[in-house]
């Protein structure tokens, strides 16, 4: 009797022994996976502060680099970080994003200056005689459909070609920038070609219309590009022209036959580096000079010209490429058909040519003469960093051809200021 209430007692401490090891062994294994959470959690933060970084880099980046938009390569800017993503949203360009491990922040940047969507931005109308060529344009958004929202123009009121060929994005088209990505193009409704009169203007009822073109050619009644571009207002440019920020090399023309504007800066362009010129007053170049400005870039490829020409005409004839911008800005200038007179290569071909195109943007009874335009522009030319025509209400002639080839590392390439903030509310607002 008593060995069997040894043998009991001894089963049921066993059992005790292992309800208790069951117990112990649960407990730990509790414990280790709030140890594991609580590392993941750590390991999370620190993914999550690191990607804060990262933004932080890359904003500071952009401000010292005084960039108009996030560039594709931001990235490689920032390595120390060991970001594995920091870039601006495919969708929304102006949304920074960085990514470490499975920690994703984003914020949004504001860019007050340094232009806007285009390679074209004009509130002069834009007459073309001859095809409209893209290659490549502005790539403007990201759709959610996969595929980029391109823009070739923006226009206050009118804009005719008679054909537009956007050759889109990818392939043999050369970048719109340093590492973008060439697999996607612009969506089908953003990609015109035409061979027809295209563009935007004026029915018989006085309503804007879209004739032939897609969205790739707009209209905007309140685009204003000296604002947009340098974030003053167009009275206040004489503020622009002379704050040393800008780092304007000035011309200022005679009047009358002083018509030679190249002349006056090129010999100023000595460093492998962007230029910027301010020119007062009006100004003819010709092919002959057109070969010098392209010779000397040749030799350097960091000699990027922006040239700004105010309160006069211009003309350009010849063809070729410049790594460059191009801005003509009327604030206090009235055409008159006389105003070609001195310039001798260009206005020749102020001609009939362009009578049908001025009759179908204002009427046959307009009256309105080649003459009265304060641009022309003659031959296969083209400025890699686009053009901006704010001369509101006037006409900007292009013969032959408009080539139009948007590079937006040449914009950025400007030392032109550009405020660059946070947008509240896009993040962590404290």
């Amino acid at each position: 009797m008593n060995k069997q209430s040894g043998a009991a007692t001894l089963l049921v401490t066993s059992m005790l022994l292992v309800a208790a090891l069951v117990v112990t062994l649960g407990s730990y294994k509790s414990l280790f996976y709030q140890i594991k959470q609580a590392n993941n959690q750590i390991v999370s933060r620190q993914e999550h502060w690191q990607a804060e970084g990262g933004l932080e880099c890359g904003f500071t980046h952009i401000v010292d680099n005084n960039l108009s938009g996030v560039p594709a390569n931001l990235a490689q800017q920032c390595t120390s970080y060991s970001i594995d993503i920091l870039q601006g949203s495919l969708h929304e360009p102006d949304i920074l994003i960085s990514e470490v491990g499975y920690a994703r922040v984003a914020k949004k940047l504001a860019f007050v200056g340094g232009g806007g969507f285009g390679a074209i931005r004009s509130t002069a109308d834009i007459i073309a005689h001859g095809s409209a060529v893209l290659a490549p344009p502005d790539p403007g958004r990201y759709n959610n459909a996969g595929y980029y929202e391109c823009v070739g123009a923006i226009v206050k009121r009118r804009f005719i070609a008679s054909g537009i060929i956007n050759k889109g994005l990818g392939g043999a088209i050369p970048p719109p920038s340093a590492g973008f990505d060439q697999s996607k193009n612009c969506g089908s409704s953003y990609q015109t070609e035409t061979s027809v009169h295209t563009g935007i203007w004026q029915d018989a009822d006085g309503n804007y219309q879209r004739e032939y073109a897609e969205l790739d050619i707009q209209q905007d009644p309140k685009l204003d590009p000296f604002l947009d571009y340098f974030g003053v207002e167009k009275d206040k440019w004489q503020s622009v022209r002379d704050d040393p920020a800008q780092n304007f090399l000035t011309v200022s023309m005679g009047g009358g036959k002083d018509i030679d504007c190249v002349s006056k800066f090129i010999n100023e362009l000595k460093d492998n580096k962007p230029y910027k010129i301010w020119i007062d007053g009006s100004c003819q170049i010709t092919d002959t000079q057109l070969t010098s400005l392209k010779q000397l870039q040749s030799k350097n490829d960091k000699l990027n010209l922006f040239i700004l020409v105010h309160n006069g005409v211009l003309g350009i004839n010849g063809s070729g490429t410049i790594r460059g911008m191009l801005f003509h800005f009327n604030s206090g200038y009235a055409p008159t058909q006389e105003q070609w007179d001195n310039l001798k290569d260009i206005k020749p071909y102020l001609n009939a040519n362009f009578n049908t195109y001025i009759d179908t943007l204002y009427g046959t009874s307009s009256g309105i003469s080649p003459l009265l335009a304060t641009y022309f522009q003659r031959g296969s030319f083209s400025l890699t960093g686009g053009q901006i025509f704010d001369a509101d209400g006037q006409m900007a002639l292009f013969d032959n051809s408009l080539r139009l080839a948007f590079n937006s590392d040449v914009i950025n390439s400007f030392s032109t200021p550009i405020n660059v903030k946070w947008v509240k509310g896009s993040w962590n607002d404290f």
